[in-house]
């Protein structure tokens, strides 16, 4: 294996992180540890996590003696002020760690997270706290919105995205020990959200109208653009989808709204792993916080409802797209986007898919069931 031809043997491990099968788990995990070409790791590790997000058992990686073990490092330096951004549609964010030296200057820690990936980014300067503000009040203006954060639970979150890392086995950036050094590793990640000091979880579940008007989120521009990735598999069904409305005969029991239920069913059990529906429950709890902090508490009481929403006891593959009206448009979305370049008679086919499912929700929601149109000669007509 070693000495395989790496453009072939790259093209292998794409095509086998799209096979859901445990034997393809194992030869890429092989793989993984065998190769000595960087990319050829990095690329085994990605198809290896694309099997984990799509529910396969994976090998555990294999321990290195450059990972540092999951135990709590002393910190040189306190935190003494840190700061986070909102969280993108990838489900990433910046934290700013900063910490003042004894005799004088700073030591400051940038980091970009994601909630799928872990710690993706990674910058430590020793510097001037006069270098460090000018450097933080140009950066302000050109990425969303911006909170101060505890230096402990900021440190922590930085734990939380590095054991996602190991989770994953995606590597951790070089800067990572010696940021270790100076802040140390807090013992795990956040025992507790931010939000719920604001807004109980029992408050939450005594207000199920929260909820339901969980949609109005996305007019926040933190939430704008989010959605749940799906797998390119579902592609060619989602057009099939949005093309059943121009169909001219139908099969009876199939309407299009129907076609477009199942499909979103397909989409939650196929795309909403345990790991992805972790993390919009966490990008959830930390973007109610950012509205907590930013005098927004009728969006934050949203956010924790359809946060709690995804944590219920038997949720995931199981769990119902209409009861839950933001994570079915965050579906919707990653939908539309396997058919983003498609037309149907001159109309994008992602906005028809989306007004279809929205429809079909709608009329679900009215009826209590499924909708259900026919006519005497048992066929469905289009309207």
């Amino acid at each position: 294996m070693r000495n395989a031809d790496p453009a072939t043997l790259e093209f292998a491990l794409g095509k086998l992180g799209h096979r859901r099968e445990a034997a393809a788990a194992d030869v890429l995990a092989l793989v993984e540890q065998v190769v000595d070409d960087r990319a050829l790791k990095k690329a085994a590790r990605r198809e290896l996590h694309r099997l984990r997000s799509s529910g396969i058992q994976t090998p555990p990686p294999a321990a290195t003696a450059a990972e540092p073990p999951a135990t709590r490092r002393e910190p040189t330096l306190a935190v003494a002020q840190a700061w986070g951004t909102d969280i993108d549609p990838s489900g990433s964010r910046a934290v700013w760690l900063l910490g003042e030296r004894p005799l004088g200057g700073v030591w400051f820690g940038a980091m970009l997270v994601n909630d799928l990936r872990g710690l993706l980014e990674m910058s430590l300067v020793d510097t001037t706290r006069k270098r460090f503000l000018k450097e933080f009040e140009a950066n302000r203006g050109d990425v969303g919105t911006w909170i101060s954060l505890p230096g402990e639970y900021a440190l922590r979150l930085v734990r939380e995205a590095v054991d996602v890392n190991r989770e994953v086995g995606t590597g951790m950036p070089a800067r990572y020990k010696a940021f270790r050094d100076v802040f140390g590793e807090a013992p795990a990640g956040p025992e507790r959200a931010l939000v719920y000091e604001t807004v109980s979880p029992v408050e939450a579940n005594f207000n199920p109208d929260w909820l339901e008007e969980s949609q109005r989120l996305l007019a926040e521009p933190e939430i704008a653009g989010w959605y749940v990735a799906m797998p390119a598999e579902l592609g060619p069904r989602a057009l099939d989808v949005a093309r059943a409305p121009m169909a001219s005969l139908l099969v009876p029991g199939h309407t299009p709204e129907q076609q477009a239920l199942q499909l979103l069913s397909e989409a939650a059990a196929l795309g909403l792993t345990p790991v992805v529906r972790r993390a919009f429950r966490r990008r959830l709890e930390e973007t109610g916080y950012i509205f907590v902090a930013t005098d927004r508490l009728n969006a934050a009481r949203l956010a924790v409802a359809a946060a709690r929403g995804l944590d219920e006891p038997g949720s995931g593959a199981n769990i119902v797209p209409g009861r839950h009206p933001l994570l079915r448009i965050f579906l919707a979305a990653g939908l539309a986007r396997l058919i983003g370049t498609e037309t149907i008679a001159g109309r994008r086919a992602a906005d028809i898919l989306l007004e279809l499912i929205e429809r079909a929700t709608q009329r679900e929601y009215e009826t209590g069931g499924p909708p259900v149109e026919t006519r005497a000669s048992g066929l469905i007509v289009p309207r």
